[in-house]
């Protein structure tokens, strides 16, 4: 296959997947409303112009069965089939394996059984035309005829039957032509204009002001981009001893400027994947034997592409959860005064430099109290511990890896799995999770992440001759304290603020252990210490770091082999002095600090 047929292959399956998207939607749609024409007509256009591109390309399997779809929807179009939820269950499966035929395109090992779907589509069609056809056959037998007189009907033998149908279809024409000619005659001036005007219509050629780039070219682009920027930093540090940093203004502003520019090429509305739950938020609650609506919010806000992909499984499963453990049954809502369909609302908002995606649910809330049972079962943290932590303390441990409240597994929940794979997705993209709840009222999921992974705000500081930097996502205080506001119990520093007691570590620790003696000599003196206040998943953490240095835009490369195992570190840049700079991992930082440890009140050390 030449490159020319693959690009062309590629738009194909890229225009495909649309299509299939945009059916489940539909159907769903079609499903609560059966007799919206409008969607009946949308439904079967897409089915009509996968048939035609399918065939275009060649792939004659996808052609057919699309075809087998589109013959339903026109006999659906005119009435001829009612739409029952036998016919619902076979048109799902239909689209389901519409889906895996397109897949097949790119993945040699997917095998794909369409067969007994697509014959009992056309069967569906047959027997309807065959049920059509009877009724025209009665309609016709059933019709009067004149009998001529007994007289003459050897003198004058009557037309041949054929004959006769033939002469009543032509004089109905005559009539139907005469009753449908206007009044008025069209002048001849009038009708010339009319048919220059189609034919400059027929000849007018519009091109779509949308092209589509693989995504791949834009990740190749946008890292090209980043190269630019480290080289432009590196080269304005090196020069400015020499050169006054306005001469480089106008090479800050248009590289600046052609950073944003690919970075909003790669923007996409959340909108495109919100759109895809329809089908997932029926199937789940199909399943679980609930009624419940999705309402969509703010699916024009904007976020970059490779983030939404991340986060979709993440998203679908939330979703999955809301429905299984948040919204309760139909008789149990009409019980508690609650309207008997569930309400479960996806929506998403802008927010300083990032988004949030709300998943929120009008069920029954979280059950804290059935969180630390079970955390207590575990052994992770002793019962008179757990009353001293606050609620968002004790529902974090729903994040934690084989935590369920739910003793039997089922195919919605009860494995152990789920919430702690969202929570490193999150964590992936540089985003955070929060949870609030109130029982009987329902619960609201929020994931708070950067609107693009390509550029991070940090901070950096130095630990001894090494600069490094920390994402300001989990940044939320940067503090300079006396040692006396420092305080030890069983051998571990606190400190206080706004009110909470907080864990605090020398950096230098994680990275130097060999240095330990450094920390004692810190803690004899009577220096300043520089804290950075960190936090995550409901925990929060003082660094001790040896020099604050500024709040800077980086773009950070992923750590790859050999040095992917590196503990405690997320990425790396390269700043303008040329210099490797690590990012720290905030997250495996706390998790492995934390370890499911409480913090309690401690009391000064003189």
């Amino acid at each position: 296959m030449s490159n020319k047929e693959q690009e062309y292959k590629k738009l194909f399956i890229s225009e495909a997947n649309s299509n299939v998207e945009e059916l489940e939607t539909l159907l769903t749609q079609l499903e609560k409303s059966s007799s919206d024409q409008k969607t009946i007509d949308s439904i079967f256009r897409i089915t009509h112009t996968l048939k035609g591109n399918a065939a275009g390309m060649g792939f004659e399997v996808i052609s057919k069965f699309a075809h087998a779809l589109e013959d339903l929807f026109s006999e659906i179009k005119q009435s001829n089939i009612q739409i029952e939820e036998d016919i619902f269950t076979t048109l799902f499966k239909a689209v389901d394996t519409l889906k895996e035929l397109v897949q097949s395109l790119t993945d040699d090992s997917l095998t794909v059984k369409y067969r007994g779907i697509q014959r009992k589509l056309e069967v569906i069609v047959e027997n309807s035309r065959k049920d059509e056809k009877s009724q025209e056959d009665t309609k016709t037998t059933k019709k009067p005829v004149a009998k001529k007189p007994a007289s003459k009907a050897k003198k004058t033998a009557s037309k041949p039957k054929k004959e006769e149908q033939q002469l009543e279809e032509l004089q109905a024409q005559v009539e139907e032509y005469q009753s449908n000619q206007p009044k008025k005659a069209m002048p001849v001036e009038e009708e010339k204009e009319m048919i220059t005007a189609e034919e400059k219509d027929a000849k007018k050629i519009s091109f779509s002001d949308m092209v589509q780039v693989p995504v791949e070219k834009l990740d190749n682009l946008l890292n090209l981009v980043g190269e630019l920027i480290i080289e432009r930093d590196r080269l304005i540090t090196s020069h400015e001893a020499n050169v006054s940093r306005n001469e480089f203004n106008s090479l800050k502003r248009v590289s600046s400027d052609l950073q944003y520019s690919v970075m909003d090429v790669r923007l996409v509305q959340v909108g495109f994947l919100f759109n895809k739950f329809h089908r997932v938020v029926r199937d789940a609650a199909t399943s679980e034997k609930k009624q419940v609506d999705l309402i969509i919010e703010g699916s024009e806000t904007e976020i970059d592409r490779n983030i939404l992909q991340i986060i979709s499984d993440s998203l679908i499963h939330l979703i999955r959860n809301a429905i299984g453990h948040g919204i309760e049954s139909e008789a149990d809502r009409k019980g508690e005064g609650k309207d008997a369909i569930g309400k479960l609302t996806l929506s998403a908002r802008n927010e300083s430099e990032g988004v949030i995606i709300d998943i929120k649910d009008d069920g029954k809330g979280i059950d804290v109290e059935k969180i630390k049972k079970k955390v207590a079962q575990k052994g992770w943290v002793e019962a008179s511990a757990l009353d001293k932590m606050t609620q968002e303390e004790i529902i974090s441990f729903i994040f934690e890896p084989g935590f369920s409240t739910n003793d039997a597994v089922n195919s919605m929940s009860g494995r152990g799995v789920g919430m702690d794979v969202v929570k490193k997705a999150i964590d992936s993209v540089g985003g955070n999770i929060k949870v609030q709840t109130e029982a009987g009222k329902g619960s609201v999921f929020s994931l708070i992440l950067p609107s693009s992974m390509a550029v991070k705000s940090t901070l950096l500081f130095e630990v001894g001759h090494s600069q490094y930097a920390v994402p300001l996502t989990y940044t939320d205080a940067v503090l300079s304290l006396e040692r006396k506001e420092i305080y030890k119990i069983q051998n571990r520093l606190m400190i206080n603020h706004q009110d909470q007691t907080i864990e605090t570590v020398f950096l230098r620790d994680l990275f130097f252990p060999a240095e330990a003696s450094k920390r004692a000599e810190a803690l004899e003196s009577n220096q300043k210490w520089n804290v950075v206040l960190v936090h995550y998943n409901g925990k929060k953490l003082g660094l001790v770091v040896d020099k604050l240095l500024q709040q800077k835009e980086i773009v950070e490369k992923p750590l790859k082999k050999p040095v992917d195992f590196v503990r405690y570190v997320s990425g790396v840049t390269i700043l303008g002095n040329g210099k490797v700079c690590l990012v720290i991992n905030i997250p495996q930082i706390i998790q492995k600090l934390f370890n499911h440890s409480v913090n309690v009140n401690a009391t000064a050390v003189a």
